[in-house]
């Protein structure tokens, strides 16, 4: 992003919703699916016959040994979330130690870059409105 910023705060704003747009539709922008291991956090439940696997803060592999299904379904379900659980302490606990910067999600961004504009606008038309009535006071009291 090396190109000039225009003048105008709107085209400003407008580039920079682009940009974090094409951010976020590039394949590539977001974390990585299977990570290195050191931004990849692995938990195991039941005597590691069930495995979980998190990146970026989110779960995104799960495993189930085959004997992990004679369990009842409450088992299997308390069994997966202990996974997950262990998979996402484990990510925290690497990243905390790896002290990486947290990954920054385009979309997310995006959005927060909305908000701001739409109060921003608000703002601004509130600002032109209290400039307005004070003119018209003052051309009032002139006449």
């Amino acid at each position: 992003m090396d190109e000039a910023l225009p003048d105008d705060p709107e085209e400003r704003l407008a580039k920079a919703r682009e940009r974090l747009m094409s951010l976020h539709a590039e394949p590539n922008s977001g974390p990585p699916e299977n990570g290195s291991p050191s931004d990849r956090g692995i938990g195991t439940a039941d005597e590691e016959r069930v495995r979980a696997t998190a990146v970026a803060g989110r779960l995104t592999g799960l495993e189930i040994d085959p004997r992990a299904m004679r369990n009842s379904p409450a088992e299997l379900g308390e069994h997966i979330a202990a996974a997950a659980n262990a998979a996402l302490d484990d990510l925290r606990a690497r990243s905390a130690s790896a002290n990486t910067e947290p990954v920054v999600d385009p979309a997310a961004l995006v959005q927060t870059l909305r908000a701001v504009q739409e109060q921003g606008m608000r703002q601004m038309a509130l600002i032109n409105q209290a400039v307005g009535e004070a003119l018209a006071k003052a051309r009032a009291s002139m006449r």
